[in-house]
């Protein structure tokens, strides 16, 4: 009779396992599946190179085109974009010195990270020249207390030998 009540102790108990296991089992596939329902953007990602040299451009910017989605390559030349609505979308890369390129019809799912990788060309930059004009206003309008200026045709003009001279004729 002890013997009896022992096999179906062990029976209950291995079958308590089982429906735990099967408890478990559900209770995975459940959450594995709402993730995927939950997830209802996805990401671009790649990596940014130089198309003859193939060195990594770093700080080089990614736009997609009608959003105000971007991102800057890091110091590997990778980025990534996230948050972004399933579509199609037109991607540009753009960098000093180089020229822009832009790839068409980049196909965004929900949940998955699209890789695209750009490889830009260098361009000539020629700009004219720059000439930068500064001039002092005649009133200092944020200005509380007086200030007097002596620039160097007054001191050529004034009858002064010496700094103590200069400073003696300011009121």
């Amino acid at each position: 009779m002890q013997f009896s009540l022992m096999i179906r102790k062990k029976v209950k108990i291995n079958g308590g396992k089982n429906m735990f296991r099967k408890f478990y089992t559900i209770l995975f596939f459940i959450l594995f599946a709402s993730s995927f329902m939950f997830s209802q953007t996805g990401r671009i990602a790649g990596r940014i190179t130089d198309k003859t040299t193939g060195e990594i451009l770093i700080g080089a910017n990614i736009v997609i085109e009608g959003t105000s989605f971007g991102a800057a390559t890091d110091v590997s030349g990778e980025y990534l974009i996230r948050q972004i609505s399933p579509g199609n979308y037109s991607v540009k890369a753009s960098y000093v010195g180089y020229q822009d390129v832009t790839i068409q019809n980049v196909r965004v799912v929900a949940g998955l990270t699209t890789d695209l990788d750009f490889e830009m060309s260098s361009s000539n930059i020629q700009t004219g020249e720059v000439v930068i004009v500064s001039e002092r206003p005649l009133i200092e309008k944020s200005s509380t207390n007086a200030i007097r200026i002596v620039s160097g045709e007054d001191i050529t003009t004034l009858p002064v030998r010496s700094v103590d001279d200069i400073i003696a004729l300011q009121p």
